[in-house]
């Protein structure tokens, strides 16, 4: 049920920018499934419902000049099954942790990532990225389960699907 949007349709109310593009593709299959004109900086968030414990979380990531994406936060109301239980280091970079009255924010301070892979949950899961105002339910445009990969795209034409 792969539903491949045209350009005019994403396009509509965003600026152009020719230079970067938030692309989700189906890993291992060249064209595109979503594919968004952003700018250095701009923030996308992922939600879902959390599968286990069935709580929102909130991933944060940006666009990086150096490395495609970026993470920039985890937030959550509740602890759950592999979500952070303190401040982590990977790479180098050591997160922050920081609980308060809504809950915990882990700060990953612009942790370059480059590509993101994950499987798409369920309906009850319900994946959702929010990007220069809009939001984009990822089961509108691929499979339960299928693997995707978000990155961004900085040459000529990639928007092109």
């Amino acid at each position: 049920m792969t539903v491949l949007l045209g350009c005019a349709l994403l396009l509509s109310g965003s600026a152009d920018t020719g230079s970067a593009w938030f692309v989700v593709r189906v890993y291992g299959q060249d064209s595109p499934v979503l594919s968004v004109p952003v700018e250095i900086g701009d923030r996308i968030e992922l939600s879902h419902t959390h599968s286990v414990h069935r709580r929102p979380v909130y991933e944060v990531y940006s666009v990086s000049p150096s490395s495609g994406l970026a993470m920039e936060e985890i937030r959550a109301d509740a602890h759950g099954a592999n979500l952070p239980s303190g401040p982590e280091t990977v790479d180098g970079v050591t997160s922050t942790f920081v609980r308060d009255g809504e809950g915990y924010r882990v700060d990953h301070h612009g942790r370059p990532l480059g590509t993101v892979r994950m499987v798409v949950g369920t309906p009850d899961v319900d994946h959702r990225l929010t990007l220069r105002g809009r939001e984009f339910r990822l089961l509108d445009l691929v499979d339960p389960r299928a693997s995707v990969e978000l990155y961004v795209q900085t040459h000529p034409g990639a928007h092109l699907m």
